[in-house]
């Protein structure tokens, strides 16, 4: 599958932010595996780049997860697909294109704005 990257923007964490994904294994019975922990490396509205420990096989097609994590108040959980897998130290980076939902996507930039505004990702640098 090709990966194209058409966001506007893209924010980088300076610290990467701590989250959860599920594995979904069968959406017709709503089944899905238990929390795996993962770091968010960048995020945009549609997607982001994220580290785990796991090999998580991406040989055939896309897996479909749900991924769960904070940027400033507001818990959110997002559905889509990895698409892309590249191995990096001692796991792997994933590439994650969420579901098309614009009320979600206005979510994630108003919450990295607030996270902006606080200073959060200011403490190196940036």
């Amino acid at each position: 599958m090709l990966y194209k990257r058409t966001e506007y923007f893209r924010f980088t964490f300076a610290k990467p932010l701590e989250a959860q994904f599920r594995i979904l294994l069968d959406e017709g019975q709503k089944r899905e595996t238990h929390r795996g922990p993962c770091q968010l490396l960048n995020l945009s509205p549609g997607g982001s780049k994220l580290f785990a420990v796991y090999n998580i096989p991406l040989d055939n097609e896309p897996i479909r997860i749900t991924l769960n994590f904070t940027l400033h108040e507001s818990s959110l959980e997002v559905s889509g697909l990895l698409v892309w897998k590249k191995p990096f130290k001692n796991g792997f980076t994933y590439g994650f294109e969420f579901d098309e939902n614009l009320e979600m996507e206005k979510q994630v930039i108003n919450e990295l704005k607030l996270r902006r505004q606080s200073g959060v990702d200011d403490q190196d640098g940036e």
